[in-house]
């Protein structure tokens, strides 16, 4: 029988952090209810902090409660539940939140949501976690633009808001995210003002994509990579975009496919994650070819495949994953319809490209297990 994060809850949420240490199943816990919509629960401020358990009351009684608890097409609903046995524990019930940050800027075509957790009330050795990619279709932009920039606008607030936690706070700094948010962990831990720095006890990348070599070979990334502690499903996607650390955990998931990325399908016990020695052949398959065609590929010619593919999505009036999924046919018309305006010069590039990233799959299929 397999067991997940909301067990670990249950079986260890009568233990205070005092009586037990904190773990890196407290650290992904946290993470996960960062994407609940807190709007108007949880403060903005640093200052004025709410208990877990009273976050959960105010929450479910919420009068768009049921619409909360609907998280769209590739967050798992049992976030609620996660919040609710969170709420009900010794463990988390009687931690305090604060800082809560949710925002979307579709000119600077950015998704960003971040919130801060503390064991009790005084502003003492923070956990900060950032929120992975929503259901949005800006913020699946976003992660694209990864491959455009090496900056991208979420990972500038993400620092911004890292130092506003160490300018408020004392102590050590815990900062993690899963998805995206592990991306942002990793930067604003390693690009936080040195002052700060010796501060980051650890970072939590739980399944983030990686980063290109504009930042994996500065001083500050490197500095920071001892602290890292990176957990990936067996059967990693996202976790495999751009170079990730050199050491990572690789996690059993229950999970089938891509939706190996979603935590609540990873395996757990009381004493942490369940893992396994390597990864699936597909997520070593995949790594290859899709960082092989990175690295082909121009930054102008980049920058045309990810502004083309989200025109076409765009074209739908679809504003998330949910709005692409509710008509089917109708959306997949306008995409065609989209599609057929396409110049030709751009149309054939586009084939141009998808056709290079055939022949960098056929080039790494050889190298992998399956054909052995």
């Amino acid at each position: 029988m397999a067991f997940d994060i909301i067990d670990y809850v249950k079986w260890l949420g009568g233990f205070s952090y005092k009586e037990l240490c904190f773990s890196d199943l407290d650290a992904l816990v946290m993470c996960q209810l960062s994407y609940l919509n807190f709007d108007g629960v949880i403060s903005q401020s640093f200052s004025h902090k709410t208990k877990l358990s009273e976050v959960w009351a105010k929450f479910k009684s919420l009068p768009d409660y049921e619409e909360r608890t609907h998280l769209g097409a590739m967050i798992n609903t049992k976030s609620v539940d996660l919040l609710q046995a969170c709420a009900l524990s010794k463990r988390f019930g009687s931690q305090y939140v604060c800082g809560y940050v949710s925002k979307i800027d579709l000119s600077k075509e950015e998704q960003f949501s971040c919130m801060t957790f503390y064991e009790n009330v005084l502003s003492k050795n923070p956990f900060v976690a950032f929120r992975g990619t929503d259901d949005t279709l800006v913020g699946w932009k976003e992660d694209f633009n990864l491959a455009l920039s090496s900056h991208i606008p979420a990972q500038v607030d993400a620092l911004d808001y890292l130092k506003d936690v160490a300018r408020c706070s004392r102590g050590k700094i815990f900062v993690g995210g899963h998805s995206k948010g592990g991306n942002l962990a990793v930067y604003a831990g390693s690009f936080i003002d040195k002052k700060y720095r010796n501060r980051i006890k650890t970072v939590f990348n739980f399944d983030g994509p990686g980063f290109e070599d504009r930042v994996t070979q500065t001083a500050e990334y490197k500095q920071v990579l001892p602290k890292v502690h990176s957990y990936f499903p067996h059967l990693s996607i996202v976790g495999m975009l751009f170079q990730h650390p050199a050491s990572y955990s690789v996690v059993e998931s229950f999970g089938q496919g891509v939706m190996q990325h979603d935590p609540f399908s990873w395996s757990v016990c009381a004493q942490g994650f369940v893992t396994k020695e390597d990864f699936d052949p597909a997520s070593k398959l995949f790594e290859k070819t899709f960082n092989a065609w990175m690295k082909e590929l121009a930054p102008e010619r980049r920058e045309l495949f990810v502004e083309t593919l989200f025109n076409v999505l765009e074209a739908t009036g679809a504003r998330t994953n949910s709005d692409l999924e509710k008509n089917w046919f109708e959306t997949a018309r306008k995409m065609v319809h989209a599609m057929a305006k396409i110049d030709r010069e751009t149309s054939k590039e586009v084939v141009e490209i998808v056709k290079l990233l055939l022949k960098c799959a056929k080039r790494n299929i050889p190298d992998t297990e399956w054909f052995k």
